[in-house]
């Protein structure tokens, strides 16, 4: 990150970010682990895994609208401690509708963090700095990413193919959003940055949004890069296991991805700086394009890598990009419901793509998921490029 001092409400929302963000990459795959503890079918393990994206494609526009009313902060706030409490009850879930219902909570607490962490950057940063604040902002979500399954690991140990204890990791979920309460509980006391308009329903107000030039092109845009990073997180290891590749290796591919995500974001603001919000969202989905397509083709852990190393390096700048536009084309009252409508595109994508993915890799394999993400990078090309 540039040396540039931070403004006094970034360094506790990022760090806040982290914490959380890694706390959602400790709960999802152990949930995952515990309903195969429960002997869940695939079926049941595929309907828990969806209802996690489910309840915040139906509640993303109203949290926009809350947000404007309540503040960000307490927003911040609310689904920090919400993921406490779901992380906690995850260490008494002994069935999968109780896993299903956490998951659910998992989801809508998510989701809360991030309108109210996208919210506070939109309203807060110069507009003329909100590709480094994205990219900042972004950069500390790639850091729990990369931290979260790897710290998870570590505490819940190994047995064979599963976890020894999912309890330990869950429990390690709660203590890190108890951390991640302690430099944001102050904006308990604060007020909404900026009041949102209240004189329209909200997805009145949301469907106006949209027809403001390049709106609904970025939020495509952006539902096209988020799921194609949610599916190759799964679909990475079922690749690797068509073509003979250790757990070993994709595990390591796995973190190659979230690190050169990470990467991307450190460098978002000399890019910016140098090229225009545009340039570096048509560059870096051209070469996604290329680099999904090139996936399918991988015959070595080391090819693959390479390959990956190149897609979550250009993945991990389109997306701050895409929050960098919403912001701009949109006034400050608006970008709360804006933000809020740019990731309930983002989880109706990773609600649907995934399924389409598994219809495709039944009858193409993984190969054939990698060529269709090509195809869905292409199309949100044309978005990006009508601006």
């Amino acid at each position: 990150m540039s040396a540039e001092k931070l403004l006094p409400w970034a360094k506790p929302l990022l760090l806040s970010s982290t914490l959380t963000q890694a706390t959602i990459y400790v709960l999802r795959p152990m949930i995952t682990y515990r309903a195969i503890e429960l002997d869940a079918s695939t079926y049941e393990i595929g309907v828990v895994a969806a209802l996690y994206a489910l309840f915040p494609v139906l509640l993303a526009l109203q949290f926009g609208r809350l947000v404007g009313k309540i503040g960000e902060g307490k927003f911040i706030i609310f689904g920090t401690a919400s993921m406490a409490l779901t992380a906690l009850a995850l260490v008494f879930a002994n069935s999968v509708l109780t896993l299903a219902i956490a998951t659910a909570f998992a989801g809508i607490s998510h989701l809360a963090c991030m309108v109210g962490g996208q919210s506070m950057v939109a309203l807060r940063a110069p507009r003329e700095n909100y590709d480094k604040y994205f990219g900042y902002y972004t950069f500390s979500a790639s850091l729990g990413h990369l931290v979260g399954p790897l710290v998870a690991a570590l505490v819940a140990g190994s047995d064979g193919t599963l976890p020894k204890s999912t309890s330990n990791a869950f429990l390690l979920g709660f203590v890190l959003c108890v951390v991640a309460l302690m430099p944001v509980i102050n904006w308990r006391k604060e007020k909404p940055s900026v009041e949102a308009k209240s004189d329209e329903g909200t997805y009145t107000a949301a469907l106006a949004l949209m027809k403001k030039p390049g709106i609904l092109a970025a939020i495509y845009v952006s539902l096209a890069i988020s799921s194609v990073a949610d599916v190759l997180v799964v679909f990475l290891p079922l690749f690797g296991t068509e073509n003979n590749f250790s757990p070993y290796a994709i595990g390591i591919i796995l973190a190659i991805r979230a690190g050169t995500t990470m990467i991307s974001r450190f460098f978002l603001g000399r890019l910016s700086a140098r090229f225009s919000t545009y340039q570096l969202l048509m560059v870096s989905t051209t070469v996604s394009v290329f680099a999904c397509a090139g996936m399918a083709f991988a015959k070595t852990p080391l090819t693959l890598g390479a390959i990956v190393f190149v897609a979550g390096f250009s993945l991990g700048i389109g997306q701050p990009l895409t929050m960098s536009l919403v912001s701009q084309k949109t006034a400050a009252n608006e970008r709360a419901l804006a933000v809020s409508a740019r990731l309930m595109g983002n989880r109706f994508g990773q609600f649907l793509v995934p399924a389409a993915a598994g219809a495709l890799a039944a009858s193409a394999g993984a190969s054939g998921v990698f060529i269709g993400l090509s195809v869905l990078l292409a199309t949100s090309l044309f978005g990006a490029a009508s601006r």
